[in-house]
């Protein structure tokens, strides 16, 4: 059981990374033929009058570290925590793109719950940590602020994979346990500043809103299905440290 269960992820981590650096492809070529029609407009093809993105470089590596406080429904069963991220960028312009798996394990907020508030004879559950893998393809518009700093939005779209292991002890039904997976839909609108530290590394600052949605059918693919069933909301903040080259 357990081996076909991580079968199952590993095939589902392999086809999230593929769709997302397909993604990221796509949109790098559409960016790069609309920069090289405006190229002329002005100077450096940007914009704004040149290319901020990246200071001169046209990829990048950045790690990023933060925390995720999950709210909603969510949040009343776990609590935050550090999540951990490895991104690959490339600037184009004014835009940057980028393919990302990021690392999340929220923690319980108790031991253990009451099946029914109002019947503790009902019984009673206990969960581990809830842990998710994103990964996702985002893209990000810059606006040059001066040669200290630039500020940039954008969304990062994907696939969500959880899973949690269950304990429960009814008093009617008796026992139950076990683990539980699935993936859903990750779209994250997000806001950062960049600061440069050095000729090849800059420190930047970002927030997100993050929506993890699974649709009826239980794919987890809503953006052609037309119908959901469960949305997971969280904010996270993070420091992040990109190496361009």
């Amino acid at each position: 059981m357990q081996l076909k269960f991580y079968l199952s992820l590993n095939r589902q981590l392999v086809k999230g990374l593929l769709l997302s650096s397909l993604m990221v492809i796509i949109l790098c070529f559409s960016a790069n033929a609309q920069k090289h029609n405006n190229q002329g407009l002005t100077y450096g093809g940007g914009s704004n009058g040149g290319s901020y993105s990246g200071y001169g470089s046209d990829w990048g590596i950045t790690l990023n570290a933060g925390y995720d406080s999950p709210t909603g429904d969510l949040g009343q069963t776990y609590k935050g925590a550090p999540s951990f991220g490895l991104s690959l960028i490339h600037n184009i312009g004014d835009f940057t793109f980028s393919t990302s798996i990021e690392y999340v394990s929220y923690a319980p907020k108790q031991d253990s719950i009451a099946l029914d508030p109002t019947d503790p004879s009902a019984g009673y559950g206990s969960f581990s940590h809830f842990s998710s893998i994103r990964v996702f393809a985002g893209a990000a518009y810059n606006i040059h602020i001066n040669d200290a700093a630039s500020l940039y939005f954008g969304v990062d779209l994907g696939s969500v994979f959880n899973t949690y292991t269950f304990d429960l002890n009814e008093s009617s039904y008796g026992g139950d346990s076990g683990t539980a997976s699935g993936s859903q839909s990750y779209i994250a609108p997000k806001i950062g500043v960049k600061f440069p530290i050095s000729d090849n590394l800059d420190l930047g600052i970002e927030g997100r809103y993050n929506f993890m949605i699974s649709s009826d059918s239980g794919s987890g693919d809503t953006f052609d299905a037309g119908y959901s069933s469960t949305v997971f909301k969280s904010y996270s903040g993070n420091l992040t440290l990109t190496y361009n080259f």
